[in-house]
Protein backbone atom coordinates (compact mmCIF):
# COMPACT_ATOMS: atom_id res chain seq x y z
CA UNK A 1 0.00 0.00 0.00
CA UNK A 2 1.52 3.30 -1.05
CA UNK A 3 0.83 6.33 1.06
CA UNK A 4 2.58 9.67 1.12
CA UNK A 5 5.70 8.62 3.04
CA UNK A 6 6.44 9.06 6.72
CA UNK A 7 8.08 12.46 6.30
CA UNK A 8 5.05 13.90 4.53
CA UNK A 9 2.78 12.17 7.04
CA UNK A 10 4.65 13.84 9.91
CA UNK A 11 4.23 17.20 8.18
CA UNK A 12 0.52 16.53 7.75
CA UNK A 13 0.19 15.43 11.38
CA UNK A 14 1.96 18.62 12.48
CA UNK A 15 -0.52 20.66 10.45
CA UNK A 16 -3.43 18.79 12.07
CA UNK A 17 -1.90 19.23 15.52
CA UNK A 18 -1.46 22.97 15.02
CA UNK A 19 -5.09 23.28 13.90
CA UNK A 20 -6.34 21.31 16.90
CA UNK A 21 -4.21 23.27 19.39
CA UNK A 22 -4.80 26.72 17.87
CA UNK A 23 -8.47 26.41 16.85
CA UNK A 24 -10.29 23.35 18.16
CA UNK A 25 -9.21 23.48 21.81
CA UNK A 26 -10.91 26.86 22.24
CA UNK A 27 -14.23 25.17 21.36
CA UNK A 28 -14.00 22.63 24.17
CA UNK A 29 -15.92 25.01 26.45
CA UNK A 30 -18.54 25.79 23.82
CA UNK A 31 -21.98 25.26 25.35
CA UNK A 32 -23.58 23.89 22.19
CA UNK A 33 -24.20 20.41 23.55
CA UNK A 34 -27.14 18.03 23.47
CA UNK A 35 -28.82 16.55 26.54
CA UNK A 36 -26.07 13.89 26.72
CA UNK A 37 -23.29 16.49 26.65
CA UNK A 38 -22.28 15.70 23.08
CA UNK A 39 -21.49 18.52 20.65
CA UNK A 40 -24.43 19.56 18.51
CA UNK A 41 -24.44 19.20 14.75
CA UNK A 42 -24.13 22.98 14.49
CA UNK A 43 -20.90 22.93 16.50
CA UNK A 44 -19.48 19.99 14.55
CA UNK A 45 -20.37 21.60 11.21
CA UNK A 46 -18.70 24.85 12.27
CA UNK A 47 -15.54 22.98 13.24
CA UNK A 48 -15.55 21.03 9.99
CA UNK A 49 -15.83 24.28 8.04
CA UNK A 50 -12.81 25.63 9.91
CA UNK A 51 -10.90 22.40 9.22
CA UNK A 52 -11.81 22.61 5.54
CA UNK A 53 -10.51 26.19 5.42
CA UNK A 54 -7.30 25.08 7.17
CA UNK A 55 -6.80 22.19 4.75
CA UNK A 56 -7.14 19.47 7.41
CA UNK A 57 -10.63 18.10 6.78
CA UNK A 58 -10.38 14.35 6.18
CA UNK A 59 -6.59 14.51 5.95
CA UNK A 60 -6.15 10.73 5.86
CA UNK A 61 -7.88 10.40 2.47
CA UNK A 62 -5.93 11.61 -0.55
CA UNK A 63 -7.63 13.52 -3.39
CA UNK A 64 -7.64 10.37 -5.55
CA UNK A 65 -9.54 8.46 -2.77
CA UNK A 66 -6.47 6.53 -1.64
CA UNK A 67 -5.96 6.21 2.10
CA UNK A 68 -2.77 6.90 3.99
CA UNK A 69 -0.97 3.80 5.22
CA UNK A 70 -1.80 2.61 8.73
CA UNK A 71 1.38 4.12 10.15
CA UNK A 72 0.77 7.42 8.39
CA UNK A 73 -2.86 7.45 9.51
CA UNK A 74 -1.79 6.76 13.10
CA UNK A 75 0.26 9.96 13.13
CA UNK A 76 -2.65 12.02 11.85
CA UNK A 77 -5.21 10.44 14.20
CA UNK A 78 -2.95 10.96 17.21
CA UNK A 79 -2.64 14.65 16.33
CA UNK A 80 -6.40 15.03 15.86
CA UNK A 81 -7.02 13.24 19.15
CA UNK A 82 -5.33 15.92 21.23
CA UNK A 83 -8.82 17.34 21.82
CA UNK A 84 -12.07 15.46 22.31
CA UNK A 85 -13.41 17.58 19.44
CA UNK A 86 -10.40 17.14 17.15
CA UNK A 87 -11.52 13.86 15.60
CA UNK A 88 -14.94 15.34 14.80
CA UNK A 89 -13.49 18.60 13.49
CA UNK A 90 -11.04 16.85 11.17
CA UNK A 91 -13.59 14.21 10.10
CA UNK A 92 -11.47 11.28 11.24
CA UNK A 93 -13.75 9.85 13.93
CA UNK A 94 -14.98 6.29 14.06
CA UNK A 95 -16.87 4.71 12.48
CA UNK A 96 -16.51 6.96 9.43
CA UNK A 97 -12.71 6.72 9.32
CA UNK A 98 -12.85 2.94 8.94
CA UNK A 99 -15.73 3.12 6.50
CA UNK A 100 -13.77 5.56 4.33
CA UNK A 101 -10.78 3.23 4.43
CA UNK A 102 -12.89 0.26 3.32
CA UNK A 103 -14.75 2.14 0.58
CA UNK A 104 -11.49 3.56 -0.72
CA UNK A 105 -10.01 0.07 -1.04
CA UNK A 106 -12.87 -2.00 -2.37
CA UNK A 107 -15.51 0.42 -3.60
CA UNK A 108 -16.32 0.63 -7.28
CA UNK A 109 -16.15 4.06 -8.91
CA UNK A 110 -19.94 4.34 -8.54
CA UNK A 111 -19.79 3.42 -4.84
CA UNK A 112 -16.94 5.85 -4.25
CA UNK A 113 -18.86 8.67 -5.90
CA UNK A 114 -22.12 7.90 -4.11
CA UNK A 115 -20.83 7.05 -0.62
CA UNK A 116 -17.14 7.84 -0.17
CA UNK A 117 -17.12 11.33 -1.66
CA UNK A 118 -19.84 12.71 0.67
CA UNK A 119 -18.05 11.22 3.67
CA UNK A 120 -14.71 12.68 2.64
CA UNK A 121 -16.34 16.06 2.01
CA UNK A 122 -17.58 16.05 5.58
Amino acid sequence: MAGIGMGAARDLANKVEAFVREVVVSYERDLRRDHHGNPTDALINELKALARDAGVLTPHILPDSRHLTQRETALVLAAAGLSPLGMLACNVAAPDEGNMFLLGHVGSPVIKERFLKPMVDG
